[in-house]
């Protein structure tokens, strides 16, 4: 999504308006194969692939690294690159938030940027992966003061004695 003051998002579809619409930005990633790779480290990579009864086709279902998304006449964009699995929507050509189609066609090696429009109850799937040394996602992420809020809720709990702050 380029920052060229071009931040219309793409226009309802023709005759049809859901005052619920995403639009989703990215690039899909099993655009070629029905599987989508995850860099792993070490020349081995992670492969996700969605499979009901037997393995499904990449034309059933968006790996989506999405990197922004409109809604409600405005673009905004992720804070960081989040990964969704879709299946409830058709890929189109991307418009609106600063994409460019003809701009993207003519320039060789840009990104095969996409959209997809989904509603705000469309079930979806996030894949979130981290990729960093064993010291920074185990001990580190642990520290004191890097917990999750929910850890200190329980602390506070138990040190509450059912309303009393004394133990009179």
């Amino acid at each position: 999504m380029s920052d060229d003051g071009c931040n219309i998002p793409a226009p309802a579809q023709t005759g049809t308006y859901f005052p619920d619409e995403i639009i989703l930005y990215g690039v899909k990633l099993n655009r070629l194969h029905d599987y989508s790779s995850f860099f792993g480290g070490r020349g081995y990579e992670l492969r996700v692939q969605l499979v009901d009864t037997a393995p499904m086709s990449h034309d059933d279902y968006s790996m989506v690294l999405a990197y922004g998304y409109a809604f409600e006449g405005h673009c905004y964009r992720f804070d960081k690159v989040r990964a969704f699995v879709v299946t409830d929507a058709a890929e189109e050509d991307p418009v609106g938030c600063g994409f460019d189609l003809e701009l993207r066609l003519n320039q060789p090696g840009t990104p095969v940027y996409r959209m997809w429009r989904i509603h705000t109850v469309t079930q979806l799937l996030e894949v979130a992966t981290t990729y960093d040394t064993a010291q920074a996602l185990v001990l580190d992420a642990n520290l004191p003061g890097r917990r999750s809020p929910n850890t200190y809720s329980i602390n506070l709990q138990m040190a509450h004695r059912g309303g009393r702050l004394t133990r009179e």
